[in-house]
Protein backbone atom coordinates (compact mmCIF):
# COMPACT_ATOMS: atom_id res chain seq x y z
CA UNK A 1 0.00 0.00 0.00
CA UNK A 2 2.86 2.37 0.78
CA UNK A 3 4.36 1.88 -2.68
CA UNK A 4 1.00 2.65 -4.29
CA UNK A 5 0.70 5.81 -2.23
CA UNK A 6 4.23 6.91 -3.16
CA UNK A 7 3.49 6.11 -6.83
CA UNK A 8 0.42 8.36 -6.77
CA UNK A 9 1.94 11.13 -4.68
CA UNK A 10 5.45 11.62 -6.15
CA UNK A 11 6.15 11.90 -9.89
CA UNK A 12 9.87 11.62 -9.17
CA UNK A 13 9.32 8.24 -7.48
CA UNK A 14 7.21 7.10 -10.43
CA UNK A 15 9.91 8.19 -12.90
CA UNK A 16 12.62 6.38 -10.90
CA UNK A 17 10.64 3.12 -10.86
CA UNK A 18 9.92 3.33 -14.59
CA UNK A 19 13.56 4.05 -15.42
CA UNK A 20 14.82 1.18 -13.25
CA UNK A 21 12.28 -1.09 -14.99
CA UNK A 22 13.51 0.13 -18.38
CA UNK A 23 17.12 -0.54 -17.34
CA UNK A 24 16.19 -4.10 -16.31
CA UNK A 25 14.49 -4.68 -19.68
CA UNK A 26 17.53 -3.31 -21.53
CA UNK A 27 19.89 -5.51 -19.53
CA UNK A 28 17.74 -8.53 -20.44
CA UNK A 29 17.88 -7.43 -24.08
CA UNK A 30 21.68 -7.23 -23.91
CA UNK A 31 21.88 -10.72 -22.40
CA UNK A 32 19.65 -12.08 -25.17
CA UNK A 33 21.77 -10.31 -27.84
CA UNK A 34 24.96 -11.67 -26.26
CA UNK A 35 23.52 -15.19 -26.48
CA UNK A 36 22.82 -14.52 -30.17
CA UNK A 37 26.40 -13.35 -30.64
CA UNK A 38 27.71 -16.52 -29.01
CA UNK A 39 25.48 -18.54 -31.35
CA UNK A 40 26.96 -16.74 -34.38
CA UNK A 41 30.46 -17.58 -33.19
CA UNK A 42 29.50 -21.25 -32.82
CA UNK A 43 27.85 -21.48 -36.25
CA UNK A 44 30.15 -23.15 -38.80
CA UNK A 45 30.99 -21.16 -41.92
CA UNK A 46 31.36 -22.74 -45.36
CA UNK A 47 33.72 -21.46 -48.04
CA UNK A 48 33.95 -22.43 -51.68
CA UNK A 49 37.52 -22.30 -52.96
CA UNK A 50 39.40 -23.16 -56.14
CA UNK A 51 42.26 -25.62 -55.84
CA UNK A 52 45.62 -25.14 -57.57
CA UNK A 53 46.92 -27.98 -59.75
CA UNK A 54 49.36 -29.29 -57.14
CA UNK A 55 46.97 -29.62 -54.22
CA UNK A 56 48.12 -32.69 -52.27
CA UNK A 57 50.38 -30.73 -49.89
CA UNK A 58 47.78 -28.00 -49.55
CA UNK A 59 45.06 -30.47 -48.57
CA UNK A 60 47.38 -32.02 -45.97
CA UNK A 61 47.99 -28.60 -44.41
CA UNK A 62 44.27 -27.90 -44.56
CA UNK A 63 43.52 -31.09 -42.64
CA UNK A 64 45.93 -29.93 -39.91
CA UNK A 65 44.20 -26.54 -39.50
CA UNK A 66 42.37 -26.53 -36.16
CA UNK A 67 39.42 -24.41 -37.32
CA UNK A 68 38.64 -26.67 -40.30
CA UNK A 69 35.74 -28.99 -39.46
CA UNK A 70 35.77 -30.77 -42.83
CA UNK A 71 36.40 -30.34 -46.53
CA UNK A 72 35.51 -32.01 -49.80
CA UNK A 73 35.95 -31.52 -53.49
CA UNK A 74 32.56 -30.74 -55.01
CA UNK A 75 30.73 -30.75 -58.31
CA UNK A 76 27.43 -29.25 -59.38
CA UNK A 77 24.91 -31.37 -61.28
CA UNK A 78 21.55 -30.47 -62.79
CA UNK A 79 18.63 -32.60 -61.60
CA UNK A 80 15.59 -32.55 -63.92
CA UNK A 81 12.11 -34.01 -63.66
CA UNK A 82 9.71 -32.86 -66.35
CA UNK A 83 9.83 -29.05 -66.07
CA UNK A 84 11.42 -28.97 -62.62
CA UNK A 85 15.15 -28.27 -62.35
CA UNK A 86 17.35 -28.27 -59.27
CA UNK A 87 21.10 -27.87 -58.82
CA UNK A 88 22.56 -30.68 -56.71
CA UNK A 89 25.97 -30.36 -55.08
CA UNK A 90 27.96 -33.60 -55.15
CA UNK A 91 30.10 -34.05 -52.03
CA UNK A 92 31.97 -36.78 -50.22
CA UNK A 93 30.11 -38.89 -47.67
CA UNK A 94 32.68 -37.86 -45.04
CA UNK A 95 31.83 -34.18 -45.54
CA UNK A 96 28.09 -34.82 -45.20
CA UNK A 97 28.75 -36.73 -41.98
CA UNK A 98 31.33 -34.41 -40.42
CA UNK A 99 29.72 -31.08 -41.32
CA UNK A 100 25.98 -31.78 -41.58
CA UNK A 101 25.59 -34.90 -39.45
CA UNK A 102 24.10 -36.75 -42.44
CA UNK A 103 25.15 -40.39 -42.49
CA UNK A 104 22.58 -41.94 -44.85
CA UNK A 105 24.01 -42.69 -48.30
CA UNK A 106 22.91 -44.29 -51.54
CA UNK A 107 20.39 -42.81 -53.96
CA UNK A 108 19.34 -40.01 -51.63
CA UNK A 109 19.32 -36.25 -52.16
CA UNK A 110 19.10 -34.03 -49.12
CA UNK A 111 17.60 -30.59 -49.59
CA UNK A 112 16.95 -27.65 -47.32
CA UNK A 113 13.43 -26.25 -47.17
CA UNK A 114 13.94 -23.68 -49.95
CA UNK A 115 15.39 -26.20 -52.43
CA UNK A 116 12.86 -28.90 -51.52
CA UNK A 117 9.86 -26.57 -51.92
CA UNK A 118 11.15 -25.15 -55.21
CA UNK A 119 11.60 -28.60 -56.76
CA UNK A 120 8.86 -30.65 -55.12
CA UNK A 121 6.23 -27.93 -54.83
CA UNK A 122 4.17 -26.77 -51.88
CA UNK A 123 3.93 -30.02 -49.96
CA UNK A 124 4.20 -30.92 -46.30
CA UNK A 125 5.84 -34.25 -47.10
CA UNK A 126 9.31 -34.79 -45.73
CA UNK A 127 10.43 -37.02 -48.61
CA UNK A 128 9.53 -37.45 -52.28
CA UNK A 129 10.59 -40.18 -54.70
CA UNK A 130 11.59 -38.85 -58.12
CA UNK A 131 12.52 -40.18 -61.54
CA UNK A 132 14.31 -37.93 -63.96
CA UNK A 133 17.82 -37.14 -65.16
CA UNK A 134 21.01 -35.99 -63.48
CA UNK A 135 23.23 -34.14 -65.95
CA UNK A 136 21.30 -35.85 -68.75
CA UNK A 137 21.65 -39.38 -67.38
CA UNK A 138 18.62 -41.37 -66.11
CA UNK A 139 18.39 -40.96 -62.36
CA UNK A 140 15.98 -41.92 -59.61
CA UNK A 141 16.30 -41.06 -55.95
CA UNK A 142 14.51 -40.02 -52.81
CA UNK A 143 14.61 -36.29 -52.08
CA UNK A 144 14.57 -35.69 -48.33
CA UNK A 145 13.81 -32.37 -46.71
CA UNK A 146 16.24 -31.63 -43.86
CA UNK A 147 17.10 -28.75 -41.57
CA UNK A 148 20.69 -30.02 -41.21
CA UNK A 149 21.78 -27.97 -44.23
CA UNK A 150 22.45 -24.21 -44.19
CA UNK A 151 19.30 -22.26 -45.05
CA UNK A 152 20.79 -18.98 -46.31
CA UNK A 153 20.05 -20.09 -49.88
CA UNK A 154 18.56 -23.14 -51.65
CA UNK A 155 20.89 -26.11 -51.24
CA UNK A 156 20.60 -29.77 -52.21
CA UNK A 157 23.41 -32.29 -51.70
CA UNK A 158 24.16 -35.94 -52.26
CA UNK A 159 27.12 -38.18 -51.47
CA UNK A 160 29.30 -39.58 -54.25
CA UNK A 161 32.57 -41.48 -54.28
CA UNK A 162 35.92 -39.74 -54.00
CA UNK A 163 36.79 -41.05 -57.47
CA UNK A 164 33.89 -39.07 -58.98
CA UNK A 165 35.19 -35.89 -57.36
CA UNK A 166 38.89 -36.44 -58.03
CA UNK A 167 39.08 -34.14 -61.07
CA UNK A 168 37.11 -31.31 -59.52
CA UNK A 169 39.04 -28.11 -58.82
CA UNK A 170 36.36 -26.73 -56.51
CA UNK A 171 36.72 -27.30 -52.78
CA UNK A 172 34.05 -26.85 -50.12
CA UNK A 173 35.43 -26.12 -46.65
CA UNK A 174 33.52 -25.99 -43.37
CA UNK A 175 35.16 -23.97 -40.58
CA UNK A 176 34.11 -23.74 -36.95
CA UNK A 177 34.51 -19.94 -37.17
CA UNK A 178 34.84 -17.43 -40.04
CA UNK A 179 38.55 -17.26 -40.96
CA UNK A 180 39.12 -16.48 -44.62
CA UNK A 181 42.67 -15.26 -43.94
CA UNK A 182 43.75 -18.76 -42.87
CA UNK A 183 42.55 -20.17 -46.20
CA UNK A 184 44.20 -17.40 -48.20
CA UNK A 185 47.49 -18.05 -46.40
CA UNK A 186 47.29 -21.65 -47.60
CA UNK A 187 47.04 -20.40 -51.20
CA UNK A 188 43.31 -20.98 -51.68
CA UNK A 189 41.18 -18.54 -53.67
CA UNK A 190 37.76 -18.01 -52.11
CA UNK A 191 35.00 -17.71 -54.71
CA UNK A 192 32.24 -16.78 -52.24
CA UNK A 193 33.77 -13.91 -50.20
CA UNK A 194 30.26 -12.66 -49.43
CA UNK A 195 30.10 -15.40 -46.77
CA UNK A 196 32.87 -13.71 -44.80
CA UNK A 197 31.31 -10.28 -45.31
CA UNK A 198 27.90 -11.51 -44.15
CA UNK A 199 29.41 -13.16 -41.06
CA UNK A 200 31.33 -10.01 -40.16
CA UNK A 201 28.23 -7.86 -40.70
CA UNK A 202 26.14 -10.10 -38.46
CA UNK A 203 28.75 -9.97 -35.70
CA UNK A 204 29.19 -6.18 -35.91
CA UNK A 205 25.43 -5.61 -35.97
CA UNK A 206 24.85 -7.72 -32.87
CA UNK A 207 27.78 -6.06 -31.06
CA UNK A 208 26.35 -2.65 -31.95
CA UNK A 209 22.97 -3.66 -30.49
CA UNK A 210 24.69 -4.83 -27.30
CA UNK A 211 26.68 -1.58 -26.97
CA UNK A 212 23.63 0.64 -27.49
CA UNK A 213 21.54 -1.50 -25.15
CA UNK A 214 24.20 -1.34 -22.42
CA UNK A 215 24.60 2.41 -22.86
CA UNK A 216 20.84 2.96 -22.71
CA UNK A 217 20.63 0.79 -19.57
CA UNK A 218 23.44 2.78 -17.93
CA UNK A 219 21.79 6.12 -18.77
CA UNK A 220 18.45 4.82 -17.48
CA UNK A 221 20.06 3.84 -14.18
CA UNK A 222 21.76 7.24 -13.85
CA UNK A 223 18.48 9.04 -14.55
CA UNK A 224 16.62 6.74 -12.15
CA UNK A 225 19.13 7.53 -9.36
CA UNK A 226 18.72 11.26 -10.08
CA UNK A 227 14.92 11.05 -9.81
CA UNK A 228 15.26 8.94 -6.68
CA UNK A 229 17.40 11.67 -5.15
CA UNK A 230 14.76 14.26 -6.07
CA UNK A 231 12.13 12.09 -4.35
CA UNK A 232 14.28 11.83 -1.22
CA UNK A 233 14.78 15.61 -1.17
CA UNK A 234 11.00 16.06 -1.37
CA UNK A 235 10.35 13.68 1.50
CA UNK A 236 13.04 15.24 3.70
CA UNK A 237 11.94 18.85 3.16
Amino acid sequence: MKLIRLWRQYDSFKAAVLLFTLAAILIGYCIHAAAGYASILRTPTEYICTLPEDSDTLLLRLAQTDSVKGYSRQKKASLMQENNVMTVTLLSAAYLSDCYGITEQGRVIFANDAAFSAFCGDTEQGAVQMRGTLDGNPFSAAIIRTDALPDSQPLAVTAVSMAELHESSELRICMTEPDSSALEQLGLHIVNPEVQLAAEYDKEFVLLRIRFGALAALLSCIAAVAFLQIYRNHTQS
